[in-house]
């Protein structure tokens, strides 16, 4: 029995029905593609308190359940006592994986800055962002901008010491 009713054109039919299954599990699993937007009412409490705790006074407007298919996470934004973005990531048990806050691009160390200028020397600067741990600790910062070469919008990592981690297209 031959699945394919024209052999020349098997190719093409393989491509299509290849097509037809990536759209199909795009649409069937958004949760694990794109994180599924949670009202802050239904925040598990534990979530909640471990966010509050992390970031005290923030006025929280926004929660994201995600999973990469294996581990699930929740993401919780808003804005920090001092005005500024702030993003924690919470485990469903209450662990704080990060603390991710937008920092002023003066306020980042010398040694990060100057290692962002010797990779990217015309890189500009939209946003930068300072990653922590549960303990207060410097885990790396997050520069968002433009290479000047494409005008593509990219995030650079740095650890604290400004050592060069990744970059995110």
């Amino acid at each position: 029995m031959m699945f394919f009713n024209n052999p020349q054109k098997m190719p093409k039919q393989l491509l299509g029905y290849g097509m037809l299954l990536m759209v199909a599990i795009f649409f069937l699993t958004p949760g694990i593609l794109r994180g599924e937007d949670l009202d802050l009412a239904k925040l598990p409490e534990i979530v909640r308190k471990a966010a509050d705790k992390a970031v005290p006074n923030a006025k929280w407007n926004k929660a994201v359940k995600d999973t990469d298919g294996k581990d699930i996470w929740y993401d919780i934004e808003g804005i920090d006592s001092k005005g500024r973005y702030v993003c924690v990531t919470v485990e469903p048990n209450g662990d704080i994986e990060e603390i991710e806050t937008e920092i002023n691009p003066q306020n980042t160390p010398n040694v990060v800055l100057a290692a962002l200028k010797d990779r990217y020397p015309n890189f500009k600067i939209s946003a930068v962002y300072e990653i922590r741990d549960d303990d207060d600790k410097i885990i790396k910062f997050n520069f968002e901008g433009k290479r000047l070469r494409d005008k593509k919008v990219i995030t650079v990592s740095f650890t604290g010491d400004g050592k060069f981690i990744k970059i995110d297209d």
